[in-house]
């Protein structure tokens, strides 16, 4: 009887880093079914508890959480039951050494797994290592060949093991099993696959293995989330459709149209803004939680809350004596942390409050009465707390030296502002605990008055 051969088509790039010895270790690029690589990857039983016998090869352990956040990213709906349908999938494969030693089955996740949501979900390819196959070159054509990859899916001498993306591997398996729910068992899906064959040879220690994990893994750094925090609204042909998606668009205003912050904002990593000042995905997050008090206000349109973020950051920086128009390639006097993002978070904490200040004046969102309004109370509630020294806002020694940096300080700085805003005396002297439940009572008072 003939020997069972699969054979899958595949690319051989060439690469002149690749080292010396290592230059007749075949590479090639693929793309797998995710249900066959399940069966050739058998996989070992893992749990999110770190242990040495659990760990075969280089294989870490599974964090079953992100296995289905994965699936249920890719299908771009929240899934239900999660415990169970993993036990259902991956009893199979991962049940059988439940007794071993510092082994667990099933996974204890939570009941319902959320997702992110994406208009084309995907993911880059998995590093895999391939013992006991062949690759055999189809053609050569300037330098990149194609080839076919074979091997006897049932011999002894076959081992399949993943170098990087077995969280992929595992989710996309998922995903396709609950996929098959609906849409029957037919449904395939193959995921891109960049193929190491006999990188360590069968049996001996998986060194090169290890060694390519360290280096996806641990020598290349993740990129900072303002990086990518304006290329959101870039990506998107449509209104946000959260709170999330609604700050990215204000924060990308804020840093390139609208507002004293405009060219300041910072995007670490390719040197967009200006040294000290907050960065974009700072300032995201502190427009993130002030938008359901604008929209509560009324303020409902895109421009209208980016026009009065823009006010109340203008009124904040006139009121602190510190605002400064910084040029191309300057920074920001040392001592000046009026715009720094501890400083400006917390100062956007009072967002309800300058609602509340500006309702009660009866003065019109987004006009200039209003930002002279917000200005001199904005004084004020800096005097009351004690942030003042001279004319101007505390230098960044002075600052440090009243506690508002280093472990707690952010808190702190926070209820001194929070503890300000409604008083007629200063607060300066009172102690850390006065001064949050002055924060904590302030703030159900100016709740209540916007909820009426």
């Amino acid at each position: 009887m003939a020997t069972p051969t699969t054979t899958i088509s595949v690319i051989v790039p060439e690469s002149p880093f690749a080292p010396e010895s290592l230059t007749q270790v075949k590479h090639c690029l693929a793309a797998l079914d995710v249900a066959k690589l399940m069966e050739w990857w058998p996989g070992t039983p893992h749990v999110p508890h770190r242990n040495p016998d659990k760990v075969r090869a280089i294989q870490r352990s599974l964090d079953w959480k992100r296995v289905a956040k994965i699936a249920a990213y890719l299908l771009q709906q929240e899934i239900r039951d999660t415990p169970e349908k993993l036990d259902q999938y991956f009893r199979s494969v991962y049940e059988p050494r439940k007794f071993e030693k510092g082994r667990e089955w099933p996974p204890k996740v939570p009941n319902v797994t959320g997702y992110e949501r994406s208009q084309y979900p995907m993911f880059s390819n998995v590093l895999l290592h391939v013992n006991g196959a062949n690759v055999t070159p189809t053609n050569k054509q300037r330098g990149t060949g194609t080839a076919n990859l074979s091997f006897n899916e049932k011999s002894r001498d076959l081992n399949f093991s993943v170098i990087d993306g077995q969280h992929r591997v595992n989710g996309a398996f998922f995903a396709l099993q609950l996929l098959r729910e609906v849409r029957g068992k037919t449904v395939t899906w193959e995921i891109p696959a960049e193929i190491f064959l006999d990188l360590d040879a069968a049996g001996a220690p998986p060194k090169h293995q290890a060694q390519i994990f360290i280096d996806v893994n641990f020598y290349q750094k993740k990129v900072d989330r303002s990086l990518v925090a304006d290329l959101f609204p870039t990506a998107r042909s449509r209104d946000a459709i959260d709170d999330i998606e609604r700050a990215q668009d204000i924060g990308r205003r804020l840093m390139l149209e609208t507002g004293p912050l405009v060219g300041m904002i910072q995007i670490p990593g390719i040197n967009f803004g200006t040294p000290d000042v907050v960065s974009l995905a700072t300032l995201n997050s502190a427009i993130e939680d002030a938008i359901p008090h604008l929209l509560s206000a009324g303020i409902t349109s895109l421009a209208e809350q980016t026009e009065f973020l823009a006010i109340c950051i203008e009124a904040w920086l006139d009121a602190t004596g510190r605002k400064e128009h910084v040029d191309d390639g300057e920074s920001l006097d040392p001592d000046n942390v009026a715009y720094q993002g501890r400083v400006l978070v917390s100062f956007l904490s009072l967002i309800p409050a300058c609602i509340w200040k500006v309702q009660t004046s009866e003065a019109i969102f987004g006009s200039a009465q209003s930002k002279s309004l917000l200005t001199k109370w904005l004084r004020d509630v800096i005097n009351r707390a004690g942030l003042l020294h001279g004319s101007q806002f505390l230098s960044k020694s002075q600052f440090k030296a009243k506690g508002y940096l280093g472990s707690g300080g952010l808190a702190r700085f926070r209820d001194s502002l929070w503890a300000a805003s409604l008083a007629r005396n200063s607060i300066a002297k009172r102690g850390d605990e006065s001064k949050a439940a002055l924060a904590i009572a302030n703030q159900k008072k100016i709740a209540e008055a916007l909820s009426r």
